[in-house]
């Protein structure tokens, strides 16, 4: 074994253990909130901050995010006077979390016991990533299952690859998002941006702007479940012309304000700008396991 093999091994060895936090932005959660915090309390991972951002539920979602609560020292709530939405929501949680590394815990999604273990250690065999994330399960309001992963990052060591790719919004583009970010990429990006038409897929702005400041590590294991409901904010989305109009320069606009140097900003905003449009039909957007 060569030294820079054997000190790969030794940083392994000594245990990384950054903190993590779990970003849980909420709103009349009551029914479903609980199944996801009791699978935050029973990661494997120790060194977890559980951060709630209560954003003026009409419902019981304080009182049991409250209950939660009670008793731990791991966890701290965000009780908003008004409502936020998830976009403002998320971001205030964001810049008052303390981990190194953070992720969204949704309020109606849930995650296996090792989530946090096995996308730290993704970080921590590449050092030059910003996001590690896991397969997720889909369940569908009717109880249909589906299997989604996502690799067509994978192996891309450029900026410019990673931001050609998600530029193009994939397939199963939006599955980063249930994933592990450092903290300093929440910082280069300045957060997750509404564009003209609100916060219409937002989290795409999101993640392309990610993907020019580092790689994003696919762990190939079911760890995460998205549970739809009747009032999913996805589910209300028209997705109309003017809606993907104003996605499309929102994009432009997150990368030309990105830090990447001069030339990759002006190629990749002109090609998202220029670009048509290939837009996923409903009906073909979750593929069965």
């Amino acid at each position: 074994m060569d030294k820079t093999a054997r000190a790969c091994v030794s940083q392994v060895e000594a245990g990384w253990k950054p903190k993590v936090t779990a970003l849980v932005p909420c709103y009349n959660s009551a029914t479903f909130i609980s199944r996801t915090l009791d699978s935050l309390a029973a990661q494997t991972w120790d060194n977890l901050e559980i951060l709630v951002g209560e954003d003026n539920s009409t419902d019981e979602t304080f009182e049991i995010v409250s209950a939660f609560a009670g008793g731990r020292d791991d966890v701290r709530i965000m009780r908003r006077t008004k409502n936020l939405g998830w976009l403002r929501n998320s971001n205030d949680l964001m810049a008052n979390a303390s981990g190194e590394l953070m992720f969204f815990a949704f309020h109606d999604d849930t995650i296996d016991p090792t989530y946090v273990e096995a996308l730290v250690r993704a970080l921590d065999g590449n050092p030059d990533a910003v996001l590690s994330f896991s397969d997720v399960e889909v369940i569908e309001l009717s109880g249909e299952r589906a299997y989604w992963k996502f690799d067509l990052l994978s192996g891309l060591q450029s900026s410019l690859a990673r931001g050609r790719a998600m530029a193009r919004q994939p397939h199963g583009w939006w599955i980063p998002n249930r994933g592990l970010f450092r903290a300093s990429a929440f910082h280069r990006s300045g957060g997750i941006k509404p564009n003209s038409q609100g916060e219409f897929s937002a989290d795409w702005t999101w993640l392309l702007h990610l993907s020019l400041l580092g790689g994003f590590i696919r762990v190939p294991e079911l760890l995460c479940h998205k549970h739809y409901r009747p009032g999913s904010i996805s589910k209300l989305w028209d997705r109309t012309s003017v809606q993907r109009k104003a996605l499309r320069a929102a994009g432009a606009r997150e990368v030309w304000n990105s830090d990447a140097d001069l030339a990759l900003r002006a190629f990749l905003a002109t090609y998202i700008a220029l670009r048509p449009w290939h837009w996923v039909p409903r009906s073909l957007r979750h593929r069965r396991r």
